[in-house]
């Protein structure tokens, strides 16, 4: 049975998906890129980020070319590849950036993985992308020519995971995957093989009291938070950093506002925020350094755009980006380095042809 968190995506949607990283100029100032999927378009977009409003104009030639459906897209750490995972299809797009004006431009064949690529992400060092398969309960390693970016499957992938996987972490270290099993209520824990990738589960999963959605790790590597749509909050853990083990910060959730979806934590470590989709906003929590503890700020929640699914953090930590599906644009926020405050940019939302799916901001 699918989550309520996914029904709520597939229904805003409006195309099945089986269960299981015009346009104008920059204004004149330094920019860096951003990109967003569009899978009603089958599409994806991308954008110049000023880097002193944070502004969003779309890049020349964009939107481009994907495969059926694309869902998740992340970015490999040198800046010079995307990879988008096309959920129909079955398989992953490699596309070249070009470095003085973002362009992507696909290189073929595509990788095929397991029944619907749900989730991605690579290692820090860019060695390895992992596929969460939602509709194989499977996750997929491959790893990365450094010079081309093309994926080759390792031999034993795919490896088992749980119900359903939504969405995958890799701690700062690099030594542990961390795969959010949305049907099976839990988090899988594999720890890396250096050099090699390959996957070997950590324990048992870690049961949760309801089906998680989106994931992600501070950068301490300390601490792992993850969404909790059906029981409008969220859950945090404190991590072994030897063993990759998980330990509850609390025995019940965090408050949030309705069905939060998407969760991130700013570079500083300082700050975390909810994208509340159901609720159409955005919650901000001060985070303690030490115990990992969240405690909402004074000013939260901020107003967003309808059905917001995804958080992407600027990696200067001054601008945050929500995606709205239900109307079709872009929030962007500037973040109060004191004090975690969202302010809205001026122009925001963006708008943009499609209902946005996921987003990569590169540094």
């Amino acid at each position: 049975m699918r989550s309520k968190a996914f029904f709520l995506l597939f229904m805003l949607l409006g195309i099945g998906i089986l269960v299981g990283c015009g346009s104008s100029s920059s204004g004149g100032g330094s920019s860096h890129t951003a990109y967003a999927t569009l899978p009603q378009d089958n599409e994806v977009i991308g954008f110049h980020v000023d880097d002193k409003s944070g502004k969003l104009s779309t890049l020349s030639g964009s939107p481009f070319p994907a495969g059926m459906f694309p869902g998740a897209i992340c970015v490999h750490p040198s800046n010079q590849f995307a990879y988008v995972a096309n959920q129909n299809e079955g398989d992953i797009s490699l596309f070249t950036i070009d470095t003085s004006s973002g362009a992507l431009t696909e290189v073929m064949p595509r990788a095929p993985t397991a029944l619907n690529p749900a989730a991605l992400t690579t290692d820090p060092a860019g060695s390895f992308l992992f596929v969460a398969n939602q509709g194989a309960d499977s996750i997929s390693v491959f790893s990365i020519d450094a010079s081309k970016g093309t994926l080759s499957e390792i031999m034993q992938s795919p490896f088992k995971a749980g119900l359903a996987p939504s969405k995958l972490v890799v701690s700062p270290s690099g030594n542990f995957l961390y795969v959010a099993n949305e049907n099976s209520l839990s988090i899988s824990i594999f720890s890396i093989a250096p050099g090699a990738g390959t996957l070997s589960e950590v324990g048992s999963p870690v049961t949760l009291p309801s089906a998680p959605f989106a994931m992600t790790i501070d950068p301490s590597g300390q601490h792992l938070y993850v969404t909790l749509p059906a029981a409008n909050g969220f859950t945090g853990f404190t991590i072994d950093t030897v063993s990759g083990g998980l330990a509850s910060l609390t025995p019940t959730p965090f408050t949030a506002g309705t069905s939060p979806i998407a969760v991130v934590v700013d570079p500083s470590g300082q700050f975390l925020y909810v994208a509340n989709m159901g609720s159409n906003n955005v919650s901000a929590y001060t985070v303690d350094s030490i115990t990992g503890i969240p405690t909402p700020i004074t000013k939260s929640p901020v107003s967003a755009g309808t059905g917001p699914v995804f958080l992407s953090m600027d990696p200067s930590g001054q601008f945050l980006y929500v995606g709205n599906q239900g109307s079709k644009n872009i929030s962007a926020f500037t973040l109060d380095a004191m004090t975690g405050d969202l302010t809205a940019i001026t122009g925001s939302p963006f708008a943009i042809a499609s209902a946005p799916a996921s987003m990569f901001i590169t540094r």
